[in-house]
């Protein structure tokens, strides 16, 4: 225990961290108690990112998938973006323990503009807060990617990973430049209730603007599988499966061929 902050061990698609988080904070204590968790953009970055990447962790919660990236690529930059106040002790921790890539922490949302916004802040935990005008919260400091890359004067990036919680689009939306000169692999989650519910998006309008960008892509699920887009059939496929038994996906986007299979992501469950 540090400052009254929990501290337990976890491992990331096989990467062992340690985390910090509050002892009420049901996601941390979640975390902990499954001592390992599958997060696909930690697995596809090993797999798929070469030495010294610059990383964007878009949601970086508590730090997991941000301690995983940075002892991954020891030779890395990590920049972990974060909306939450009440997150930012916790994270500010994992990221003091974390080894490896240095990790510059940024303690505000990203959007598809700069400014304030309202945060909601789950009161179950670190995990699925999220940023509502509509449903309020406390005000929080917005940027966008492309702002961010600049203010940062990161030449490059290289991997952007986006979990928050139904605002994905808008993190696109504001970093088109950063797309446009860097390519940079993406990996965003893909949460059918809470696109709808808390950005106003269609799955299908995610997966199309991305698709429109990127020439190959690809969804993994919960148990590993992954499923590469050949076509709409494969989007509606996809999305008739969600609909069907509603879950969580994670989509991938590249300008290269995506050279990963189930077996590949199955290893470091």
């Amino acid at each position: 225990m540090t400052n009254d902050l929990q501290v337990g061990q976890l491992r990331v698609s096989g990467i062992d961290v340690e985390i910090a988080g509050e002892a009420d904070d049901l996601y941390f204590q979640q975390c902990v108690e499954e001592g390992t968790i599958f997060q696909p953009a930690v697995r596809v970055a090993d797999l798929l990112l070469r030495d010294s990447p610059i990383i964007l962790d878009i949601g970086a919660s508590i730090g997991a998938v941000t301690a995983a990236l940075a002892q991954r690529f020891p030779d890395g930059h990590v920049v972990a973006f974060e909306a939450a106040p009440s997150v930012h002790r916790s994270l500010r921790e994992t990221i003091r323990r974390s080894v490896g890539a240095t990790v510059s922490l940024q303690e505000s949302g990203v959007g598809a503009q700069s400014g304030n916004m309202r945060f909601h802040e789950d009161g179950n935990g670190s995990g699925w807060g999220f940023l509502s005008e509509e449903l309020g919260g406390v005000d929080v400091s917005v940027t966008t990617v492309d702002e961010a890359v600049s203010a940062l004067e990161l030449d490059r990036v290289d991997f952007i990973k986006i979990d928050v919680e139904g605002g994905e689009l808008g993190v696109l939306q504001g970093a088109s430049n950063t797309l446009l000169r860097d390519c940079p692999l993406l990996v965003f989650e893909v949460n059918v209730f809470c696109l709808w519910r808390y950005g106003r998006t269609l799955p299908q309008d995610l997966i199309a603007w991305v698709r429109d960008r990127y020439p190959y892509t690809a969804v993994i699920d919960s148990d590993a599988a992954i499923t590469h887009i050949e076509s709409d059939a494969t989007v509606n496929h996809v999305l008739n499966l969600l609909g069907a038994n509603p879950s969580v996906v994670d989509v991938v986007a590249s300008h290269d061929p995506i050279d990963v299979t189930t077996q590949d992501l199955q290893i470091a469950r």
